[in-house]
């Protein structure tokens, strides 16, 4: 919510003058200059800047299931095994595979085997066709006075016969070969998908850890629903588990209430205090603000705007998703005039205020700096002493 230091508001709030009285139910507010600070408060946490993420090895298309992973904030060493997934779904299925590789390769063998028996088969009978053909042609029958008519037509369809039964057996053949080649195709093409699931099973067996690739301190990455990773969690390939952060160079994420977040901007100053020690006040800047703002729970319809904050100084006691309550000053004028955001009016490119003069409201057009939800920094228009209405007044709204 919005930290407005305004000391002399109350004061203010009261001293209306004498003339007022005649518009009761028209409360007043006398106008001076004062120092006015309007702040942001909102609460955040600490990340670094730069940091190791640790990910659920990508060698799997399918989610695993964490067995076991260091707790959060643990000490960690260049090599420690940091997370372990169970590979128990991956045995099953490399078992599977392996076996039904086997089972492929036997077929492929006695699918070899039929194809070289068919293929002597066809082979011999065209032998035994092709010497029958010479034999008909070498002893042909064509003289008349050794043999009938019938028995030189006999002999000549005889040949023709064996002719045409060759080519038949040829065809056959070549029918044979181009089906044998494909059922062939067809197994060796079932045995490269197997193949392919074993190497991709025997890869997801030998990624099973997540290993530090560096000394530091663990802190475990919620997902999406806010759940840090345990054992029994299913996670999926590529998921940021957690991270190795470099803790000499942290800064802040503070998450500011969409409705609450006017008027931030990059380089504003902010006080920071850790909930950890309260006592103790840090300095930094705005160094950006998220384009959108998002909810942070999931159950949560409140969006928030995340405000990236840069530490002016680092401190030992610093450490990640650390809490902390911050106070974004989005407005520091020494002398200035403020007035309630209820006293001022606006209708397209008109803002006014109704400001009192003798007896009567007058409208009054000015000009504003910065408008918080609570105050309205005014650049022109009004002076000290001036009274203006606090809401509107009664001969206005006829």
């Amino acid at each position: 919510m919005n930290k407005i230091f305004v000391p002399l508001l109350v004061l203010m709030l009261t001293a209306c003058s004498e003339q007022a009285a005649i518009h009761i139910g028209t409360p007043t507010l006398t106008l001076q200059q004062q120092p006015v600070i309007l702040s942001v408060h909102a609460k955040g946490e600490l990340e670094a800047i730069q940091s190791t993420p640790l990910t659920v090895p990508s060698g799997s298309r399918r989610p695993q299931t964490l067995a076991w992973i260091m707790p959060q904030f643990s000490e960690v060493k260049k090599g420690d095994v940091v997370a372990r997934f169970d590979g128990s779904d991956f045995q099953i299925e490399l078992d599977k595979t392996t076996y039904e590789i086997q089972k492929l390769l036997y077929d492929m063998m006695d699918k070899e085997r039929q194809i070289d028996n068919t293929r002597f088969s066809f082979n011999s009978e065209a032998d035994v066709v092709d010497y029958e053909y010479e034999l008909a042609k070498q002893f042909n029958i064509d003289d008349p006075l050794l043999y009938t008519k019938i028995e030189i037509i006999e002999a000549g369809d005889n040949e023709e016969f064996l002719k045409a039964k060759a080519k038949h057996i040829d065809k056959v053949s070549e029918n044979f070969e181009e089906k044998s080649a494909t059922e062939m195709d067809v197994l060796s093409s079932s045995k490269s998908v197997q193949q392919a699931k074993k190497e991709l099973n025997q890869a997801s067996l030998s990624a099973l850890e997540v290993v530090a690739p560096h000394d530091g301190l663990l802190v475990l990455q919620p997902s999406w629903d806010g759940t840090m990773p345990e054992p029994g969690k299913a996670v999926f390939p590529g998921t940021k588990l957690g991270a190795l952060p470099d803790l000499s160079q942290m800064q802040a994420l503070v998450y500011v209430p969409e409705v609450e977040a006017i008027g931030i901007k990059a380089g504003q100053p902010v006080k920071l205090s850790l909930d950890a020690y309260p006592e103790t006040e840090f300095n930094g800047l705005v160094a950006s603000i998220s384009q959108t703002a998002q909810p942070r729970e999931r159950d949560n319809p409140v969006k928030y705007f995340t405000v990236t904050v840069t530490m002016e100084q680092q401190d030992k006691r610093f450490m990640p998703a650390q809490r902390l309550a911050a106070d974004i000053i989005v407005a520091d004028s020494e002398q200035t005039i403020a007035v309630p955001i209820l006293a001022v009016f606006r209708e397209q490119d008109e803002t006014w205020v109704y400001k009192q003069y003798k007896n009567e409201f007058i409208k009054q057009a000015i000009t504003t700096e910065f408008c918080s939800a609570a105050l309205c920094i005014i650049k022109s228009g009004l002076q000290s002493g001036d009274v203006i209405a606090l809401s509107q007044p009664q001969e206005a709204q006829k």
